[in-house]
């Protein structure tokens, strides 16, 4: 096109055509796109014996009105926002709020505001404005980024884990009052948002290099970049983080079409975590009772599987219409964070539950949906990767309350008490929205370069 794409009323026509269009990103795309029609019918005139004017001006005649064709362009393609999951979102925290204050009214036995319930809200608002600000933001700029990320992740993680202390059997926990910064629960998205950035850029071919250099730098940018959390996560006894990594992992290898020796390399973790784990169990008894009680959720109600027995007896016992709000439940410890969904339905009832499964399994389709309609590699993979692990601590906390999972320590994203976690999930949810804001636009100005 570059025969025809200085001619001066061609240069008007795509003028008049972009400035109809608001989304300045797909102008480019767009004017690349016109350009190509544009010169088939202009080829077709001076096949026809046109001079180069008049066959210009002709083409320009059949391609019709600019001001029409940039009112469509720009309905097509401008930012849209997904309503369906901003609505599932908004109701979740709605959901969270009533189930933290009945949660604090159950164990403290009084109606009132206390510190548990302004950090609940704290961290809703502060989440909240993240994910709106993220959400009409250009997510593609975040992969600049990506290794700012992971090393300011790896190195806040390795200094979480040399100088905090143990908390709950956890370590890596960085006590800034009145707050508690956990840098092992935050790990798994952002590194997750990194990975996606680092890998769906091309390796360096490094030519000219020695085959020795080329060799380590693909190892570590293909696996060690993945291997090296995932064995903190290991060292701080965060089994639940690094499975949570580990699958959004897995999910980047293949939404990103590695090849198959990648995902054998990064499933070959999971040797390795089996390996220090039977290690563990060798030496250790009250370690290989907990695991047969992990492994067996539904056996009696002693040692580990306390919690789940208990679960399955106060989702039992709450009927249609629950026990009412706040009410007592002394049997489940840890009511405002992974026993929050049987202490919903012991004061709300089944048919809440219900409704809350079923808002859940609405977020995820709508995830599915979403992670779809992008073209987008880097978005693609990097939503597809977070709203996986939102997925699998949905899905995990639901079952394992009903006995139908082992024990872990995942609770309901945006519905528990999950501390400054929540905010990284608002943050993850804001990455959806304008990945899924920006996936028309995204398609059109990464378009190359047609000459």
């Amino acid at each position: 096109m570059s025969v025809y794409r200085n001619h001066e009323e061609i240069r008007l026509f795509l003028k008049k055509v972009c400035s109809e269009i608001r989304a300045r990103e797909v102008h480019q795309g767009v004017c690349r796109e016109l350009e190509t029609h544009l010169e088939e019918l202009i080829e077709d005139r001076l096949a026809q014996g046109d001079d180069r004017d008049t066959a210009v001006r002709e083409a320009i005649r059949r391609m019709g009105s600019p001001e029409i064709i940039g009112e469509q362009l720009n309905r097509a393609h401008r930012p849209r926002v997904d309503w369906g999951m901003l609505g599932l979102i908004a109701l979740l925290m709605l959901v969270g709020l009533v189930a933290v204050f009945s949660a604090y009214q159950a164990m403290d036995g009084r109606a009132r505001l206390g510190a548990f319930h302004l950090k609940q809200i704290f961290y809703f608002t502060v989440g909240g404005c993240l994910m709106l600000g993220i959400g009409f933001s250009n997510y593609s700029k975040w992969a600049k980024y990506a290794w700012g990320m992971y090393v300011g992740m790896l190195a806040l993680l390795v200094y979480g884990l040399v100088t905090s202390t143990t908390m709950n059997g956890l370590r890596g926990i960085i006590n800034i009052p009145p707050f508690h910064l956990n840098p092992v629960f935050l790990s798994p998205y952002v590194f997750l948002i990194a990975l996606a950035g680092i890998w769906s850029k091309p390796i360096p071919s490094g030519t000219g290099e020695p085959f020795r250099n080329r060799a380590i730098r693909h190892v570590w940018l293909t696996a060690g970049v993945l291997w090296v959390p995932a064995i903190l996560l290991l060292y701080a006894h965060s089994i639940m983080n690094f499975v949570l990594l580990l699958i959004g992992g897995m999910t980047l290898v293949v939404i990103l079409k590695k090849s198959a020796a990648v995902l054998l390399a990064h499933l070959s973790l999971v040797v390795v975590a089996v390996g220090i784990f039977l290690l563990k169990l060798s030496t250790h008894a009250n370690a290989r009772q907990n695991f047969l009680a992990w492994i067996r959720p539904s056996t009696a109600p002693d040692g580990e599987n306390y919690m789940i027995a208990h679960s399955k007896l106060a989702i039992q016992s709450a009927g249609w219409q629950g026990h009412g709000f706040g009410a007592q439940l002394s049997t489940l410890p840890n009511l405002q964070e992974s026993m929050m969904f049987p202490f919903l339905i012991y004061c709300f009832g089944w048919l809440a539950g219900i409704c809350l499964v079923l808002m859940i399994l609405m977020l995820i389709q709508r995830s599915i949906q979403v992670a779809r309609t992008v073209q987008d590699d880097y978005g693609k993979a990097m939503v597809s990767a977070l709203l996986t692990i939102i997925a699998v601590q949905y899905l995990w906390n639901m079952l394992m309350s009903v006995g139908l999972a082992p024990l872990s320590s995942f609770s309901l994203p945006f519905v528990s008490f999950n501390g400054s976690l929540v905010v990284m999930q608002f943050i993850a949810i804001g990455l959806a929205l304008s990945v899924y804001r920006r996936k028309d636009i995204a398609r059109w100005s990464r378009r190359p370069e047609m000459d």
